[in-house]
């Protein structure tokens, strides 16, 4: 396969350097530059061997030859990418096998060959981000700093009003970063009240405890490289694609931002904290909708909750049940006796039961629960635990997602049927109501822990999942020609003022 592969290549190159008046991708110098920084993209994302050599050899020996297989490779991958489902691109789970160029786009690179209008070729490659042109600055910025040395800060936590060593090369990191401006720089080793601003601006961009408290936290992310954000970048801009068309109204759940995020006509209408899968029971990758919202809904404890969280409780506290107002059912929905349930319990060491958690303050669902229809019993509901929202690090539940600001989403979703008036009253008398949305919402959990800001600055959140664990670098720090980027060498020496200017 592979030996069928090269042959397959050698002959399309042969067939494009037989056109004798074929311009050269020297005579385009725009379309060049523009093709090697989209190959750059992708060689930082990881996501295909093939892709990344072929853009190695593209930069170091700039000839038509490797050019051409470079931009043919572009085409085949992102044939591949328009193919894969919504849940393989949150994965990145891109096919390994051969990048195969198609008939059409060795028809059209000749042809363009032949024009001297490569450049449209290379823009059609152009991938549909928020804003490309913005992610090429700052992927610039990010890999000039890849050039100079990056040494750990971590030491002792370190609060306003100390005095650290390390204080000016914090100073020296957040301005490099664009978190603290220029004006701020000067200064000893006192942590003054400018620094304290650059460090909350940092810790809100990581979605960390905003307090100006540096401790181990925001120092893993002080640590982490530019090159390594570059690359952590680029591969949640890449599951960002989520689809080649969007419904006018829908839901995106970002899992690592611990956010959901309502849109209707392009616009975002609603925003709201939630809490999501801890890593040992992981809220699921999936596209569903919304299809009922579920007022003061009853909790059935999934077996798996029951076996490993409530059955090693009831050995300690056998007033749990009541307590916690759940009810113990049968097979046939009779409800079991406490004495009953505790001698099975007890006596024998085994617990033939269901729970369910009666609607109230104490229901885990709290007053909603919104149903998605899915295998996997996942969930959007309300909860009555409040304090938890507060937390920076929110993956803390079974798989479901918890949303803060719950009443408000389902006044939206009802909104055509239901009066908050009457909500709040179908809320209070305790019975649980299966009520149907007018028109199901598309809900889209996604998975990007990074992604560009209003201020052009990228956030960055923890990789909670550990998709993005195993990084390999396209090329070793001082081995990357700048000029791909724009970047002069002599500039390097300023890179404190580039953190500003791109």
């Amino acid at each position: 396969m592979k030996r069928c592969r090269t042959a397959t290549w050698l002959w399309l190159l042969l067939c494009l350097s037989l056109g004798a008046t074929a311009s050269s991708w020297r005579d385009e110098p725009e379309a060049r530059l523009q093709l090697h920084r989209l190959g750059l993209e992708l060689a930082l994302a990881d996501v295909h061997p093939e892709l990344t050599l072929w853009w190695r050899q593209a930069v170091s020996t700039a000839s038509d030859e490797a050019d051409d297989r470079l931009l043919l490779g572009l085409s085949a991958f992102w044939r591949q990418w328009s193919g894969l489902s919504f849940v393989d691109r949150q994965h990145l789970r891109i096919p390994q096998s051969g990048l195969m160029p198609s008939a059409e786009d060795d028809a059209a690179l000749r042809q363009a060959a032949q024009n001297g209008s490569r450049h449209q070729l290379v823009q059609r490659l152009v991938p549909g981000y928020g804003d490309h042109d913005q992610l090429q600055r700052q992927l610039a910025r990010l890999l000039a700093l890849a050039e100079q040395p990056w040494p750990s800060l971590k030491t002792a936590t370190l609060r306003p009003g100390e005095r650290a060593a390390v204080v000016p090369r914090l100073r020296e990191r957040l301005q490099l970063l664009g978190d603290l401006p220029a004006s701020a720089m000067d200064g000893d080793d006192y942590y003054d009240s400018a620094l304290e601003q650059g460090v909350r601006h940092f810790q809100q961009r990581h979605g960390l405890q905003v307090d100006g408290v540096i401790g181990p936290h925001t120092y893993s992310w002080l640590d982490v490289s530019p090159l390594a954000r570059a690359q952590l970048l680029m591969r949640s801009m890449l599951r960002t694609l989520i689809g080649d068309t969007l419904p006018p109204a829908y839901l995106l759940v970002n899992i690592p931002e611990y956010r959901l995020r309502l849109y209707q006509d392009q616009a975002m209408v609603l925003e709201s904290d939630v809490i999501v899968g801890k890593d040992s029971r992981k809220t699921p990758i999936m596209a569903s909708e919304i299809t009922n919202v579920v007022v003061n809904p009853p909790w059935h404890v999934p077996r798996s909750i029951l076996t490993k969280d409530i059955l090693p409780r009831l050995y300690q506290d056998p007033g749990y049940i009541e307590r916690e107002e759940f009810e113990v059912l049968d097979a046939g929905e009779r409800l079991v006796p406490r004495e009953e349930w505790q001698a099975v319990l007890y006596e024998d060491g085994v617990f033939p039961y269901r729970l369910r958690q009666r609607p109230g303050s104490r229901n885990a669902l709290g007053a909603y629960k919104f149903h998605l229809p899915n295998n996997e019993a996942i969930y959007l509901h309300d909860t009555p635990s409040r304090g938890l929202f507060s937390r920076d690090s929110r993956a803390l539940s079974s798989g479901c997602v918890r949303v803060e600001e719950a009443e408000q989403l389902a006044l939206w979703l009802l909104s055509e049927q239901w009066s908050p008036s009457r909500l709040a009253d179908l809320k209070a008398n305790r019975h649980t109501r299966w009520l149907r949305v007018n028109k199901p919402l598309p809900v889209f959990m996604v998975y990007w822990p990074g992604w560009l800001g209003q201020d052009g600055l990228p956030r960055f959140r923890d990789d909670i999942y550990q998709f993005d664990h195993r990084l390999r670098a396209p090329f070793e720090a001082g081995q990357l020609d700048l000029g791909l980027l724009g970047i002069e060498q002599g500039r390097l020496s300023q890179l404190s003022r580039l953190a500003h200017t791109l």
